[in-house]
């Protein structure tokens, strides 16, 4: 009996581990496309494709996803990715992994290129982008554009919760900065430099922020000061909050945005710094950006990643 049990347990066992194996549902297509707008830019797509992936590379960052290929058949939600800012206005090549793996999971991810550009030019930049794509002839009858998501890394959390029905404040901005001098990368670190006076540069075109029909958001260690409980109160969709052990953004970006969204999101701590969000650097960039690349002993960016990309997905696949 004992023998027949250990061979059930066994057989079990192996059927669950090839149940977990399956590989995922596509491939990873990848195209560059130019925004007309004031100020063009571009913006990558990344879609699901039956044609075997075909790795390239642009600058220093290998990219697994074959470029121009054929859209698999299929309508498939859409999820609009704003990356961080920094003194060098950020990259969604940085978060290529993470939007190569939503793709094979059978999602189309819209990462434009922001630039140097500030907050709200991102706002529109993004909405600009998803008008783009949905337009497209190779995207139009497979996005899905009622089953809208957004991720939003670092300054793109402030972007996203804006294009959700968050109201900036930038006198709370302006505030806040004067009152945490240590919060360097809240107040500081984004592009356009002092980010506490904000308010005479930026307040202006608040009134005309567009707003999508987002239905779920997964924020990446957001800059969410910006906004308070008031202008928080519309953002009433499904919200999924991560934040590294040891960001370098202050505690009330996490505390203050939890407390004065109308419904509480699950919070994911995972370990590292605020950048473990982004892709392990080729060795191109070890040396030139170590505050980026490099993690504190101990710190398996991979396996934290690994751990993102299941969780992201399978928010995404239950809330669109």
């Amino acid at each position: 009996m004992r023998v027949l049990i250990l061979a059930l347990t066994i057989l079990l066992t192996c059927f669950v581990s090839v149940v977990w194996a399956r590989p995922l549902p596509f491939h990873a297509g990848v195209a560059r496309i130019t925004v007309s707008a004031d100020e063009p830019f571009d913006v990558f797509v990344w879609y699901p494709t039956q044609a075997e992936e075909v790795a390239w590379q642009v600058g220093p960052f290998p990219i697994r996803a074959t470029r121009d290929a054929a859209v698999a058949n299929g309508a498939f939600p859409v999820l609009l990715m704003s990356h961080g800012g920094g003194k060098t206005g950020g990259s969604p090549l940085l978060l290529r992994d993470l939007s190569i793996s939503l793709a094979r999971q059978g999602f189309i991810v819209v990462a434009p290129m922001h630039g140097k550009s500030r907050f709200l030019t991102r706002i529109f930049q993004v909405d600009e982008a998803f008008k783009t794509v949905v337009a497209d002839q190779r995207f139009n009858k497979h996005a899905a554009a009622d089953k809208l998501g957004m991720i939003g890394f670092s300054l793109g959390g402030a972007v996203s919760l804006g294009l959700a029905g968050g109201k900036p404040d930038f006198v709370q901005l302006a505030d806040y900065c004067a009152a945490h001098t240590d919060d360097i990368l809240s107040c500081s670190g984004g592009p356009g430099g002092d980010k506490s006076d904000a308010a005479s540069k930026q307040a202006g075109p608040v009134s005309k922020i567009p707003h999508l029909s987002l239905k779920a958001l997964v924020l990446l260690d957001p800059f969410s000061v910006l906004f308070n409980r008031d202008g928080l109160k519309e953002v009433r969709m499904p919200v999924f909050l991560f934040r590294p052990k040891h960001s370098l953004l202050g505690e009330d970006n996490t505390r203050g945005l939890i407390a004065d969204l109308p419904v509480s999101p699950p919070l994911q701590y995972v370990r590292g710094g605020h950048f473990v969000f982004t892709d392990i650097c080729p060795p191109a960039l070890m040396s030139e950006a170590p505050d980026v690349c490099k993690d504190a002993q101990g710190v398996d960016r991979a396996a934290v990643h690994a751990e993102v990309e299941k969780k992201v997905g399978s928010f995404f696949l239950d809330n669109l």
